[in-house]
């Protein structure tokens, strides 16, 4: 079946929206770390491989999507500690503790 045309965008809606409140919330200053990147850092298309790839994988669109240009490209670094909860022999590992900050 074919996709109406008012529901494909949906995941790229989500995704823009997420990005605007980052953007947004990267100007209060707030306890987000964004840091604008530029387009020739060498993690930049690796990145956007991935995610054009798993956007792509999980769209009912017909049609794939691929990026034409690059507007701005932003980053947003964390720090996490975890305490892992192991049974080795059994195969067995639970999170037990996560705790990430953005400094």
């Amino acid at each position: 079946t074919m996709a109406r045309p008012w529901q494909a965008p949906r995941p790229l809606l989500a995704i823009l929206v997420t990005l605007v409140a980052f953007t947004y919330q990267a100007g209060k200053k707030t306890f987000i770390d964004i840091h604008e990147v530029s387009p020739e850092d060498n993690h930049v298309p690796g990145i956007l491989n991935f995610t054009i790839n798993k956007y792509n994988q999980e769209s009912d669109d017909a049609y794939n999507f691929r990026v034409f240009r690059i507007l701005k490209i932003q980053k947003q670094k964390f720090t996490c500690n975890f305490t892992v909860f192991t049974v080795p022999w059994f195969d067995e590992y639970e999170i037990l503790k996560k705790n990430c900050s953005s400094k």
